[in-house]
């Protein structure tokens, strides 16, 4: 199901409605190539279009109630993520298991930077965005560079930074440490190089 949604996802940044989520990537400095690239896709703003997608592809509403890809409204399941800019997370072997998502309208009163709630799947504080990506890169180079957010890594990678990874609006914390360690292939000596950029 969180594939499915993250082609979705994908297929819907080309839309007339996510014409505020293309105009966020372009003055970031990103071209739909990169947006491809990294998967970034578009949330539509009505209440359940990624939920009767993906209960048409045969998904139960227990599945996407469980995978955190909708919630239960006062008249049905209702979809999670709603009119914002979607950025999908995904685990070492590079499937999708959830998704984070940034505001684009004044109206939304949500966060900033919404991600998937805890699933089976999902434990936000031992997964790093961009990882699948960045895996191969940090074990041959042994660094790692910590970034905070989804632009980073984009901007990082694009830069020639292959193994920025971001903790997404977590602290960083033991379950990101043992990310670090499988894939600086650390066996308890001191080998590698962790870099720390965060905003502040």
């Amino acid at each position: 199901a969180h594939r499915a949604a993250a082609d979705f996802y994908l297929e819907r940044l080309g839309s007339a409605d996510a014409i505020a989520g293309r105009d966020f990537l372009s003055s970031r400095g990103f071209e739909r190539a990169d947006a491809e690239r990294f998967g970034v896709g578009y949330a539509p703003a009505e209440w359940d279009t990624l939920t009767k997608h993906l209960r048409g592809r045969g998904f139960t509403e227990q599945e996407l109630l469980t995978g955190g890809l909708a919630s239960q409204g006062r008249r049905g399941l209702i979809d999670k993520f709603r009119g914002r800019l979607i950025w999908p997370i995904a685990d070492l072997t590079g499937d999708v298991i959830a998704f984070g998502a940034r505001k684009l309208r004044t109206d939304d009163d949500g966060p900033k930077y919404l991600n998937t709630p805890e699933t089976p799947l999902f434990k936000k504080s031992s997964v790093m965005y961009g990882a699948d990506l960045a895996r191969r890169e940090i074990s041959q180079r042994r660094q790692a560079v910590i970034v905070e957010g989804y632009t980073d890594v984009m901007a990082c990678h694009l830069a020639g930074i292959g193994t920025a990874v971001a903790t997404s609006g977590t602290s960083f914390g033991e379950g990101h440490v043992a990310i670090l360690r499988r894939l600086l292939m650390d066996d308890s000596q001191f080998r590698g190089e962790v870099i720390f950029t965060f905003d502040g």
